[in-house]
């Protein structure tokens, strides 16, 4: 066989290749062209090995003599490199062949001479057995759930090892082993897991307390009052019991000997660190709600007073001139001097009052600028950081941080401290100063009052001597300056009226706001009622001198203030009427508010700890039956059903609640003809999705 018909294995190597590579070629396709390549080789390999034996090394070397007499004929010329090719050629090829010859022999032709294997099933069980007790449980939760997921897929091993003969015994005790170690790690996962909830709860908590501003810029912490209250009497008892089963869930584990004891003990004393921190934090977060309330407290009053003794101020200046006024007029103002005197006397104790708040008040301001010098703090809890931080304890600010403050102790030791955990004690210099200029300015006006009753009564005293003028004129401006006063009187009432009615009820306490601004109306219809006999007294008298002196020259002013004094009084009185009748539907509808929240109160945390609404419209029906009966006996605690019903909804609308059920609610409670027209403004108002009573799957509770 000559070499260019060896040399056929290449092309057909690079045919088979070629044939790999067809993307569009269906797989069954595929696979027998290959096979039939692979059969063509194999072939050719055979045919190859059987003519190589053949061929004589004689023929080779004639072969290539004759190749080389043939090429030196040719127009090349010979080299030593084209007539050494062939051998090299042959030599590369039959190694090639031979390895490939090998291949297949190995292959096709192999033979197993060794025995079928066999499988030592005790050595495994004994080995998977040292294997579980040996494996540990790991310190922290992942590694935890790691162990768990391996274990699952071992004990899957485990339980297909079942039915081995003459190792039931050990695969026993192989499998009750792989049980407890599972059970162990699902229990020591389960309780880890909840500990690191509460203790992620508890560390999100205390960032938001150490992150919030306690300082006087912070104007919403009503709001933050409310939270915490709300807090305090609903959700800390349930979070308390939470902790407190945590711990005895981990003592139990213990008890029983668990092999993660240390990791459940470690997981119990963190829990009752960071719980013991979350308390005191709650003691610090109480104290400076009360300090923030008390600041914006004291200041509110100061600026209350400052107002009112700035008016008090001007009405001095305006009203009691002695320019232009007769000698009757002048004695209806020196009364209302003393009288203001008298009352600036009782002022006296307010601003006491104020003084010894000012001593009282924090420096707020310092929470949030660094002050100019060393201020002294103090500790509102215990709090393990450098240094054991003492509740109540002194030390010395050094730099304010924001939520954290650089401070050092008695013994000069400096720590990083979160600031919540203390207070700027008193004094602040800002409050003393409002106190003091209060007392100042008070004392000006007194002063200025004592001027004014001066002067006026030495007008008095110069009009006296040289009163000489008509008896009946005089007795007419008498008259004339009792209105007045009556009038003026009556005018004090009617803005103190406008003063209890006009502001908005205090949101924190509207039911007791209403209460007190009805009481104080009552105070002032009974003031009110003490200032009709002088008025129907001074009316008559001018009335009767008016019948018997019709032409004095006064005459047609007393007519006037007659029916001033009358028409004023009348106005107050009709104000009163309405004033008591706007504050007692207040009081009762703020009263139903609250008590219509205290009745829906339970359904809410009942709806509250459901995750999704019931599932069959048996159970929905009969949750929207008790909503909607609570909320009727709410509305008949209203004078006005119809109106009370709408205005909580209005409430519900403006502070942005959006529950589910109050809406359901409340379109049940105005399903009737009676309330079509309100049911109409409700579902505008309240948008409710359409509901359909075949919905497999509930919206969840929207809280």
């Amino acid at each position: 066989m000559c070499i260019p018909c060896l040399l056929k294995l290449l092309p057909q190597k690079k045919t088979l290749l070629f044939h790999l590579r067809p993307p569009d070629i269906d797989l069954a396709t595929l696979i027998d062209k290959l096979q039939k390549n692979a059969d063509k080789v194999e072939k050719n390999i055979i045919e190859t090995e059987q003519n190589l034996n053949r061929v004589s090394t004689e023929r080779l070397y004639l072969w290539i003599t004759n190749q080389s007499q043939r090429v030196s004929h040719s127009s090349c010329l010979p080299t030593n490199k084209h007539v050494n090719a062939p051998s090299k050629i042959m030599r590369q090829l039959r190694v090639r062949v031979t390895k490939l010859r090998e291949e297949h022999d190995h292959i096709y032709h192999i033979t197993r001479s060794e025995q079928v294997p066999t499988v030592n099933w005790g050595k495994i069980v004994d080995e998977k057995l040292a294997n579980v007790n040996n494996k540990g449980y790991g310190q922290d939760l992942l590694t935890v759930e790691n162990e768990v997921e391996e274990h699952n897929i071992f004990h899957s091993e485990v339980e297909a090892l079942d039915g081995l003969d003459g190792q039931q015994a050990k695969y026993n005790k192989l499998l009750a082993s792989s049980s407890a170690r599972q059970k162990n790690l699902l229990s020591l996962r389960d309780y880890m897991q909840r500990c690191t909830n509460e203790l992620y709860w508890m560390e999100q908590q205390a960032e938001e307390r150490s992150a919030y501003d306690w300082s006087d810029n912070n104007l919403d912490y009503p709001a933050r009052k409310r939270q915490y209250e709300n807090f305090i009497s609903k959700c800390l008892e349930a979070k308390e019991k939470s902790i407190t089963q945590l711990n005895e869930d981990g003592e139990e584990l213990i008890e029983q000997n668990h092999p993660g004891k240390n990791v459940i003990g470690a997981h119990m004393d963190a829990v009752h660190a960071d719980w013991k921190e979350y308390l005191n934090l709650l003691i610090c977060e109480e104290n400076h709600l009360k300090n923030m309330d008390d600041y914006h407290k004291f200041h509110k009053d100061a600026r209350d007073t400052s107002d009112l003794l700035k008016r008090l101020e001007t009405e001095i200046s305006q009203k009691y001139n002695p320019e232009f006024k007769d000698m009757y007029q002048m004695e209806g103002l020196i009364a209302d001097l003393n009288d203001q005197a008298k009352a600036m006397d009782h002022f006296d104790e307010r601003l006491k009052a104020l003084q010894k708040r000012s001593l009282q008040v924090l420096p707020l301001k310092y929470r949030r600028e660094t002050p100019q010098k060393l201020l002294p703090i103090e500790a509102l809890c215990e709090y393990e950081t450098e240094g054991s931080i003492l509740r109540g304890e002194r030390y010395t600010l050094l730099r304010n941080n924001g939520s954290k403050w650089d401070m050092k102790d008695a013994n000069g030791r400096t720590m990083s401290v979160p600031a919540v955990c203390f207070i700027i004690p008193p004094t602040d210099p800002e409050a003393v100063a409002v106190a003091d200029n209060l007392i100042n300015q008070h004392k000006g006006i007194k002063q200025k009052v004592a001027s004014s009753k001066s002067a006026l009564q030495a007008q008095l005293a110069e009009l006296k001597k040289e009163s000489t003028g008509d008896k009946q004129e005089q007795q007419c401006r008498q008259l004339m300056a009792g209105l007045d006063k009556v009038v003026g009187d009556l005018d004090k009432q009617e803005k103190a009226i406008y003063s209890r009615v006009r502001p908005p009820l205090e949101q924190t306490r509207p039911v007791q706001d209403s209460a007190d601004r009805l009481q104080d109306i009552k105070d002032i219809a009974a003031a009110v009622r003490k200032i009709e006999p002088e008025k129907s007294s001074k009316v008559q008298e001018a009335e009767s001198f008016l019948r018997s002196s019709p032409k004095c020259a006064s005459a047609p002013q007393l007519y006037s203030k007659v029916d001033e004094a009358n028409k004023k009084y009348n106005k107050v009185d009709l104000l009163l009427k309405c004033a008591d009748d706007k504050l007692q539907n207040s009081y009762r509808l703020e009263n139903s508010l609250q008590n219509g929240k205290a009745l829906l109160s339970s359904y809410e945390n009942k709806l509250a700890r459901e995750e999704v609404a019931p599932s069959d419209s048996t159970s929905l029906e009969k949750t929207q039956r008790e909503l909607a009966v609570s909320l009727v006996i709410h509305a008949t605690l209203t004078l006005n059903k119809k109106k009370s019903t709408l205005s909580y909804v209005f409430r519900l609308r403006r502070r942005g609640t959006s529950v589910w059920s109050w809406r359901r609610t409340i379109m049940l409670c105005c399903n009737s003809r009676k309330y079509s027209r309100e049911r109409k403004c409700v579902k505008k108002l309240c948008e409710p999705k359409k509901f359909k009573s075949s919905e497999t799957q509930r919206p969840r509770w929207t809280l």
